[in-house]
């Protein structure tokens, strides 16, 4: 197994329950890239809170984000792969999020709008220095161009009914991906991390069996299963579990970082 790229999802499986990657983790990070493997953030979070840990881990290539809607590496240069909602498309879903009083959050390019910022809603984003939201009220329909993903969040346990309403009202128009239990993510049809992946790995002129995939939901399956090697951490959903190669520890139990030193620095077979 020769690995030259590890992609690795954020919340959850890079970063552990307090939102920080722990110690061990980032040491690893850096002795893999000593030996001259790329590692990069595949997430379903924004630009900006992408390319802050990317930064912060020194990843030597693009990002992806928006669950595979957008791979990026410097925000001052085009993308390497962007896929958006049809405008109409996008209109209909936030004007059925304000009509039902649905806490929405919507990406364009690098930025992210909500009609009001609540603290509340985005506890994820508290270790993500100069995060800043677009609060846009009412005037939403000025910002519907070139949407690439929109997040329902609801801490009234209503994700899972919101869900299925969003599914069959959008069907075909929509990849709704519930990764947590206050959040769904609505894509474009067909996009998810596997389609992000991709072109990041055409970008780099290599192929899926040179990567090392990490991660821990729903959103993630796509990824784990492309991936030629692919890790789901301790505190995965099953699913993710059964499609990974390997399950290693938790998140807090700087599980990624463990999973490195065995499969990539010490060069374990699975």
């Amino acid at each position: 197994m020769s690995i030259k790229l590890i992609a690795m999802d954020l919340d959850g499986t890079l970063l552990n329950s307090q939102k920080i990657i722990t110690p061990r983790t980032f040491a690893a990070l850096q002795a893999a890239k000593e030996r001259g493997i790329y590692i990069t953030i595949a997430t379903g979070r924004m630009y900006m809170a992408a390319a802050y840990f990317a930064k912060m881990i020194g990843a030597q290539v693009p990002v992806i984000c928006c669950n595979g809607g957008l791979v990026r590496g410097d925000a001052a240069q085009p993308p390497i792969f962007v896929k958006c909602y049809k405008e109409s498309v996008a209109r209909e879903v936030l004007a059925e999020c304000y009509k039902n009083d649905w806490y929405a959050q919507w990406y364009i390019d690098t930025q992210i709008y909500a009609k009001d910022f609540r603290p509340d809603m985005f506890g994820s984003y508290r270790t993500v220095k100069g995060f800043n939201l677009n609060a846009v009220g009412d005037d939403f329909l000025s910002y519907t161009k070139d949407v690439i993903q929109i997040v329902i969040r609801d801490k009234d346990g209503g994700v899972a009914a919101i869900t299925e309403k969003i599914r069959a009202q959008f069907s075909g128009l929509l990849d709704p991906q519930q990764n947590t239990d206050i959040s769904v993510d609505l894509t474009p049809p067909g996009i998810n991390k596997a389609v992000g992946l991709k072109a990041l790995l055409d970008h780099l002129n290599l192929r899926s069996d040179e990567v090392m995939a990490c991660g821990d939901g729903d959103n993630d399956l796509a990824m784990l299963e492309y991936a030629g090697f692919s890790v789901a951490t301790g505190n995965a959903l099953e699913q993710a579990k059964q499609a990974a190669d390997v399950v290693t520890d938790t998140c807090d139990q700087d599980g990624i970082g463990k999973a490195i030193e065995r499969y990539v620095l010490k060069n374990r077979s699975f």
